[in-house]
């Protein structure tokens, strides 16, 4: 990972949630090391000056409270594009972003959070509630079929160097011939890297959306890892985009969002 510029991108709106997406941030930034860049996005630059002085304050207060000073950037322009572009130009190892739920009209607000997401190279953790613990002790991966799932193991080969977490492999309750290779890929990826994990079969009682949820909460999980869809629409996300259900779920679980690309392979931290 060194070729990666440490900084944590924490796009910020003075909200409840951005408070509780701020507690995510410290604690990552501290164990990674990196920085923190605090994010308001504007319609305009009208309000420039006064958001700035905001974030200012917002970045002393921080310092005092965990020890560490953010950065801080006004940019306008539209939310879905600009936090992006901005996790782009600064080479973010991360960004921390908080989400709403999906119960009514939220469902479409909370689309939002993926239409943001979609198409980045850089992982986004979406977050609901203040961090359970000081620590990622316990990391869920849900297992599919598709191809990008060893994506997430370079990830999670990641997480475990800095944070040591207990893993487990969550795979659905089916013979699918593309989830048994994903899955004796996973474990051989991971053994050869003497990461300790284990395996967790679906009971097939629900939908695998669910089950992975439940058993995430049952263990006090403190991150589920996922791989978003190639092709998101809004006639998907109206349906109920399985993504989404995950990202605004019930339980308030973290959700490390990565989306389908090739290019992680030239980072050492990935091989």
């Amino acid at each position: 990972m060194d070729e990666i510029k440490r900084t944590i991108l924490l796009p910020y709106d003075f909200t409840e949630l951005s408070d509780f997406a701020l507690q995510h941030a410290v604690q990552y930034a501290k164990m990674l090391d990196c920085d923190l860049t605090l994010l308001n996005i504007i319609e305009n630059l009208d309000h420039e000056i006064e958001v700035t002085e905001k974030l200012t304050s917002l970045a002393k207060e921080t310092q005092k409270d965990y020890k560490i000073r953010p950065k801080i950037m006004v940019r306008p322009g539209k939310v879905s594009k600009a936090i992006k572009r901005v996790a782009t130009n600064i080479n973010a190892l991360l960004v921390i972003m908080k989400t709403s739920g999906t119960k009514g009209i939220k469902k479409f607000t909370g689309s939002r959070a993926i239409k943001v997401m979609s198409g980045s190279q850089i992982p986004f953790i979406v977050i609901q509630a203040p961090p359970k613990r000081n620590n990622i002790k316990h990391v869920i991966v849900p297992i599919d079929f598709r191809y990008e799932n060893k994506e997430k193991l370079k990830w999670i080969n990641f997480l475990v160097k800095v944070y040591k977490p207990n893993v487990s492999l969550f795979r659905p309750a089916t013979t699918d011939y593309r989830i048994r290779n994903n899955l004796k890929f996973a474990i051989r990826f991971l053994e050869g890297r003497n990461i300790n994990f284990e395996l967790v079969h679906a009971r097939g009682k629900k939908s695998f959306v669910e089950e992975t949820l439940e058993f995430s909460d049952f263990i006090g999980a403190d991150l589920i890892v996922i791989m978003l869809s190639r092709r998101i629409t809004m006639a998907k996300i109206i349906l109920g985009l399985k993504d989404q259900k995950l990202i605004s779920n019930n339980f308030n679980i973290p959700i490390m969002c990565l989306n389908p690309r090739t290019d992680l392979r030239k980072y050492a931290g990935f091989r």
